[in-house]
């Protein structure tokens, strides 16, 4: 696949340096700006400021956080059957 996108490029360049009109030459410079500033804008886009101060409060309320009682995290918890023991679980984390 980079094999043929790289052929498509040689081609590419071998048909810019085959023009001989300074206006097709000017359009074409202008649709590569154009592109290239259309990947920046996306990337642009997606950054999001940080902001100076957040409140624990105001992390929750965005976040939507609904914290699990602790009755339903046992409940959900005390059917699992692990056969490995304690050491073994924590020595896996290395």
């Amino acid at each position: 696949m980079t094999q043929n996108l790289d052929n498509r490029k040689y081609q590419l360049i071998q048909k810019i340096i085959r023009l001989d009109r300074e206006e097709d030459l000017s359009k074409l410079e202008d649709q590569v700006e154009f592109m290239q500033h259309k990947a920046d804008t996306r990337f642009m886009e997606a950054v999001k400021l940080i902001r100076k101060s957040v409140t624990l409060e105001e992390l929750i309320a965005e976040q939507n956080y609904r914290p699990i009682r602790k009755e339903d995290f046992f409940a959900k918890t005390s059917g699992l059957e692990f056969e490995e023991s304690l050491e073994e679980l924590l020595a896996m984390l290395d």
